[in-house]
Formats: C-alpha cells, sequence, structure tokens
C-alpha cells in the first residue's frame, strides 16, 4: 500500500490517464479522488460518472450532452456533457467495463481527439480533462472474449494502479479500525476507545470479502449497538464475525465437559445450557455458511422460517 500511494504520487502532477483495478470495496474511488487531490488539476473540477448506474440510452447525452431540440422530452436550452464540466479536471469513469460497445467507440474516439460533439449539434468542443477509470472486473480478460475494445483498454490502462483486497494485507486492518473508530465518534458524538481483543481476533481471521467497504459497514452496526463501556464487543457483531469471535464458548475449561461446570459455577439452569448450546450451533452454522441463512438452515436440518425464529429468539438479525 505505502508503494501504491507512493506511484500514485508519483504519476498526480502528469496529464495520463490512469486505470485502477481492484475488488468492490477496496478504495478505488477514494484513491481517484487522491490522484485528483495531488494533481496540478486540483483547483479544478473531479466529475464522477458510474459506467453502470446510467442506462445505455441515456449515457452518450450524460458524457457528451445535448442542444435543445435535439430530442423528444429534452430539456429547454439543452445540458452540458459530464466531459465538458469536468474542463481542466479530473473525469472518474467508474465501471468502465459496463460501457456499452458503441459508447466505447465514443470514449475512444473523445480520448485520441480531446473533443466533444453534442447530440443535436455540428459543432466540435475541445476539452481538457484527465480521464481516469476503474473496474473490479479483468478487463484483459474482456478484451480477450472480445466484450472490451482492445484500443479502448490500452487507451485507459497507460498507468495501472492495482488496489489489493484487504484479505491480502491484514496488517491494516489495526489501522483502519482505529481510522473508522475515530470517524464514528465525530459522526456519532461517542467516546469508544476500540475493539476488545477477540473482536481484533476474528477480524484478523475473516476474509472480507467486502473489503474495506464490509470492516466500515460492520464497525458503523457496532456503534449503533455499543453500551456503555465504550469498547465493541464481540456480541455488537454480525452473527458470522460473533461466531468468529468466539464468544459462542462458555467460559471455563477447554471441551464441552468443562464449558457445562463452568456453567453450573455461573449459577445457568439446564434449560439456560441448552439456549446457550443451541445459539452455538446456529452461531455455528452461519460461520460455517458464511452468513448464508439457506445455507444454514439446510446445515442446521431446519426450515429457513425456522432459523429466522431462533434468529430472532437469540438477537442474531
Amino acid at each position: 500500500m505505502l508503494d501504491l500511494k507512493e506511484t500514485l504520487l508519483k504519476v498526480a502532477p502528469r496529464n495520463s490517464n490512469v486505470l485502477i483495478t481492484g475488488e468492490s470495496g477496496t478504495g478505488k474511488e477514494l484513491f481517484a479522488r487522491a490522484l485528483h487531490a495531488a494533481s496540478l488539476r486540483r483547483a479544478g473540477p473531479f466529475v464522477k460518472i458510474n459506467c453502470a448506474a446510467i442506462p445505455d440510452t441515456l449515457m452518450e447525452s450524460e458524457l457528451f450532452g445535448y442542444e435543445e431540440g435535439a430530442f423528444t422530452g429534452c430539456r429547454k436550452g439543452g445540458q452540458v456533457g459530464k466531459l465538458e464540466l469536468a474542463h481542466r479536471g479530473t473525469v472518474f469513469l467508474d465501471e468502465v467495463a459496463e460501457l456499452s460497445c458503441a459508447m466505447q467507440a465514443k470514449l475512444l474516439r473523445f480520448l485520441q481527439e480531446r473533443e466533444i460533439q453534442k447530440l443535436g449539434s455540428r459543432r466540435t468542443i475541445f476539452v481538457d480533462v484527465r480521464v481516469v477509470a476503474a473496474t473490479n472486473v479483468n478487463l484483459e480478460q474482456m478484451v480477450k472474449c472480445k466484450k472490451f475494445r482492445e484500443d479502448l483498454f490500452y487507451r485507459l490502462n497507460v498507468i495501472n494502479l492495482h488496489i489489493p483486497p484487504l484479505r491480502e494485507r491484514k496488517e491494516d486492518i489495526p489501522l483502519l479500525v482505529d481510522t473508522f473508530i475515530q470517524k464514528f465518534n465525530r459522526s456519532f458524538g461517542a467516546g469508544v476507545s476500540g475493539v476488545a481483543p477477540e473482536v481484533m481476533t476474528a477480524f484478523l481471521h475473516y476474509p472480507w470479502p467486502g473489503n474495506v467497504r464490509e470492516l466500515e459497514n460492520c464497525l458503523e452496526r457496532a456503534f449503533n449497538l455499543v453500551d456503555k463501556d465504550k469498547v465493541i464487543q464481540p456480541h455488537h457483531l454480525p452473527a458470522h464475525l460473533y461466531a468468529l469471535a468466539g464468544e459462542n464458548r462458555l467460559p471455563g475449561e477447554k471441551g464441552f465437559p468443562g464449558q457445562v461446570t463452568a456453567a453450573f459455577r455461573q449459577g445457568k439452569t439446564l434449560a439456560q445450557i441448552m439456549e446457550q448450546v443451541e445459539k452455538t450451533v446456529v452461531l455455528q452454522a452461519l460461520a460455517e455458511s458464511k452468513g448464508n441463512k439457506a445455507k444454514a438452515a439446510q446445515l442446521l436440518g431446519i426450515s429457513r422460517p425456522g432459523l429466522y425464529k431462533k434468529l430472532v429468539k437469540y438477537n442474531l438479525l
């Protein structure tokens, strides 16, 4: 990550196109904004375009704009396109792999000529903009499968910044946890001091398929549930992480008989011990199925509604 940030600072003052790759939730937009903030264009606009969120029929007018009367139902006076809005700044094309073949060709022409032509206009407009694109799919594989233009790929991939997934840099987790705790302390007006050791152990063992975004969401959830002790405990976590944290085990000696003995010493009744055992098994099934409730119900040999009743009973939703 330090090498990646060093590379970002080296390429930021240049005008070359940048392609940011990485799984969903790794922080591609954050890197794009950092690239803009460290560039000579930082006084100009940063315009984000989510290529997956805009229907293909509207993408051309969103990117290039249109003149009044260009098509039925268009806005009076026309509309300035996102590329023109980003003049002397940076345009961020998020999820660029979702562009249709027709739009890929039009984007390629813009990258070659640096000129746009609004819908309904014959006039071309020069636009000075740096293009930063991002994707969470393998564009090289898409090129081989003829789903993404090879010439456009090379135009975008002048400089590649690949953000590794969180599971490959787990030493960053304690630093990220501290950062998010500070962030949520400010936004919630709270005074959380940290996480319990077993919570950090769970964080370090969990594969984080949703990457940094999932970690942030997990901590935000915990902030909504944290009590007066001001330390995030395992029961503040989602069920699959709660199971990993080991809070499902009764304190005492190792092994089931030792746990029962410890429960007796705590004054727990048979009914309470059986509930604890059932809760443990449910949590273990959720952990085995990585939070997939249908698979967890199948593992337990019960119906999905039956599992939901147990999740409600033990406050695991």
